[in-house]
């Protein structure tokens, strides 16, 4: 029995990766089909990235509106995308699938600023009782110190004025 060396192996390491790929994008494309809206078929590995003009985009999602309908799924490498043509599709997105369409997405980039997935708060939180309730509460606040009245206008333009005055008399001094 002779080892694979060669041009065995090359051959072999091709049919392994073309076999993982054809899989993966079958396994992928049944789950896929289920949940998003129809779309191009996406590339093993790119999705659908190639079929994409980066410097037209407006353009090469008109295309894809004429084939497709008002809305349509892509997949940006391993990323699905959902695209909304259209005043109608995107007041049906945004008013009537608001609970859906209100979440901002998760960036890598939140872990790194010390912001996990159960962040509180009314900017980075995710949308549920928890958010809508701190909304609630900053509104309310900010209510009580005059917002959408002049007096809140007035305050600010107080305060940014001390503030400006207190860094011209820190000027050439260093810090604090």
């Amino acid at each position: 029995m002779g080892l694979l060396t060669g041009d065995a192996l090359w051959a072999l390491s091709v049919a392994v990766a073309v076999f993982l790929l054809l899989v993966d994008l079958m396994h992928r494309r049944q789950r896929w089909a289920a949940r998003y809206p129809p779309g191009p078929l996406p590339l093993p590995g790119l999705g659908n990235l190639l079929q994409i003009d980066f410097q037209n985009m407006p353009s090469s999602f008109q295309k894809m509106r004429f084939r497709f309908g008002d809305v349509f799924s892509l997949q940006l490498a391993w990323k699905p995308v959902i695209v909304l043509n259209g005043l109608a599709a995107v007041r049906e997105a945004l008013v009537n699938h608001s609970e859906y369409t209100s979440d901002r997405p998760w960036m890598s980039i939140y872990d790194h600023l010390g912001l996990g997935p159960r962040s509180q708060g009314v900017i980075l939180a995710s949308y549920g009782p928890a958010w809508r309730e701190q909304r609630r509460f900053s509104v309310s606040t900010m209510r009580n110190f005059g917002l959408g009245k002049k007096s809140l206008e007035q305050w600010v333009t107080k305060e940014a004025s001390c503030l400006c005055t207190a860094f011209a008399n820190k000027a050439g001094k260093g810090h604090c």
